[in-house]
């Protein structure tokens, strides 16, 4: 009967009963629900004496979530998109809201206008359609199911189809949505790139002008702008179509993202690969004499092993790219940073400015406040993770990071020029510090822009989208131009609810390594091998 329960109600009963504590029977329990978590049984390998099963199975319970619940919004450059939620369940997923600048029509609508308030924009039928060589006609129709997930550059945007399709449009100038043949520089309409329709894609993730897509046997591909290295094949040239990285192959990539002008992946093992501009150390590869020696000044063309990163007792499952600076999050919810320090993204010290050439851990803290909200320096609170703050999703923008940590509490660092931090202020902040107009809410997942932050909060039942920060372009979507240093509520729309684990597309390699009995994840086809 306790199996059936979820991690809080397992919390309840030891706060109920003192013989639940005492027999230790809600602890197996935990440990149990936590191995059967995808990623959870690397975690309880993991696990101290000291550490608890139940806070550690909250941690992963709440870390996944987010991931999930983020693939429904994204932040660009001077846009946003968001997949809302419909009263029609066969409609679900089928509709997204844009806004924002639509100078290059990344906002899809037709059009190259701008729009200040959430505009609908609804999927077709005929984005559902298939390359079938097969076929009579050369290809097949099948209804749209939905998007599994929602990524956006500078001024393009990607999404990801429920059957492992791409879709993408905005600008195409660099080649960054992907198409074979003749595509206009601008596209304002969304087109599924049939090119990618051989393969399933379980992942997209869109760079300020670059794309990467992960295939559900472990490949990666990249496309677009590619003069600092970022698509990792060995040329600082722009590519259009997406081609498979062949510097990774007889690898199976399991996460990756795209940031300014660097690239960042994780194989099955664990390791972490870095490519693309390295010119602040975004790259976490510490001394750069090799780069030198090849003759590399723009960035570093091919996957580089970040080597820091692999002798950790907690491997690493999450990672964001921002303009300069990466973030990386282990299984266990510590925080790296490395890159550009300038403006305080790293949140590592008042006093620590410098570039990080390798990752260097990141301590979150609840401060004390004064009774006038002042933080009390130097002065700590007891936080309800355990005996540290974890962290379970991180956002990177051009200049500034955000983290959701398993508390429910988000945290800013970095430039706050537009107010991108939402601490009501415009000061640069270089230390991690909590958004206290959140708090209270029940915040799931987080997202950051070029210049602006969102936070997706639960109330009632629903999901709601609070934005903050650069708002001249209309990308915040209240109704106006002006840039905002408080979270507002967007209230026109709601977000739709996170995709079921078992659906969502990212983690479909973890299913199929169980269904197959396979130690790591799913195992390459030989077909993996051909380029798209």
């Amino acid at each position: 009967m306790l199996l059936n329960l979820n991690e809080k109600d397992l919390g309840a009963l030891t706060a109920t009963s003192s013989y639940f504590t005492a027999s230790g029977i809600v602890e197996r329990v935990a440990e149990a629900k936590l191995v059967a978590a995808p990623r959870g049984e690397i975690m309880a390998q993991l696990l101290g004496e000291r550490d608890s099963c139940l806070k550690a199975l909250h941690h992963c319970v709440f870390a996944e979530r987010a991931e999930r619940a983020a693939s429904n919004v994204s932040l660009g450059a001077f846009h946003t998109a968001c997949v809302v939620k419909s009263e029609d369940a066969q409609a679900q997923g089928k509709s997204i809201v844009t806004f924002g600048r639509g100078f290059h029509g990344q906002l899809g609508l037709g059009s190259f206008e701008s729009q200040l308030s959430p505009t609908a924009l609804t999927f077709g039928d005929d984005l559902g359609a298939k390359i079938d060589e097969n076929s009579e006609n050369g290809s097949r129709r099948q209804n749209f199911r939905g998007i599994d997930s929602i990524t956006l550059g500078a001024a393009h945007c990607v999404a990801l189809a429920e059957d492992g399709g791409v879709i993408s449009w905005g600008l195409a100038s660099s080649g960054e949505l992907g198409h074979w043949g003749t595509t206009p520089i601008e596209l304002n309409v969304p087109r599924r790139v049939h090119m990618m329709d051989t393969m399933k894609i379980t992942q997209v993730s869109a760079g300020s002008n670059h794309t990467l897509a992960v295939s559900s046997d472990g490949s990666l591909y990249s496309c677009g702008r590619g003069r600092n290295g970022q698509l990792g094949q060995g040329h600082f040239d722009d590519g259009g179509p997406m081609r498979k990285l062949r510097a990774l192959r007889g690898m199976t990539v399991v996460n990756a993202v795209a940031g300014g002008s660097h690239s960042m992946c994780i194989t099955s093992d664990g390791h972490v690969w870095a490519w693309g501009d390295c010119k602040y150390g975004q790259l976490g590869l510490g001394n750069l004499a090799f780069a030198n020696t090849a003759g590399w000044t723009a960035g570093i063309p091919w996957p580089c092993l970040v080597e820091s990163l692999n002798d950790m007792d907690e491997p690493v499952v999450q990672m964001a790219a921002g303009g300069a600076h990466s973030l990386f999050v282990t299984t266990g919810g510590r925080l790296y940073a490395c890159g550009r320090g300038k403006y305080g993204a790293l949140g590592l010290s008042p006093h620590a400015h410098a570039n990080r050439l390798q990752p260097v851990e990141v301590n979150i803290h609840h401060f004390v406040r004064s009774s006038n909200g002042k933080i009390v320096t130097n002065r700590v609170q007891q936080c309800s993770c355990g005996r540290r703050c974890r962290v379970a999703y991180a956002t990177a923008g051009a200049l500034h990071s955000c983290i959701l940590t398993s508390c429910g509490a988000v945290f800013t660092a970095g430039d706050d020029a537009y107010g991108q931090l939402g601490h009501g202020c415009s000061k640069r902040r270089y230390v991690f510090n909590r958004v206290e107009a959140l708090k209270g809410k029940k915040v799931i997942a987080i997202s950051s822009g070029h210049h602006h932050t969102g936070a997706i909060v639960e109330q009632d039942g629903d999901s709601n989208l609070y934005v903050w920060g650069r708002g001249d372009w209309g990308q915040l979507g209240v109704g106006n131009d002006r840039s905002y240093n408080t979270p507002q509520e967007l209230k026109s729309f709601k977000v739709a609810p996170p995709r079921p684990a078992e659906k969502f597309l990212m983690y479909q390699q973890i299913v199929d390594e169980r269904s197959n009995g396979v130690n790591g994840r799913s195992s390459r086809s030989e077909s993996s091998d051909e380029e798209g």
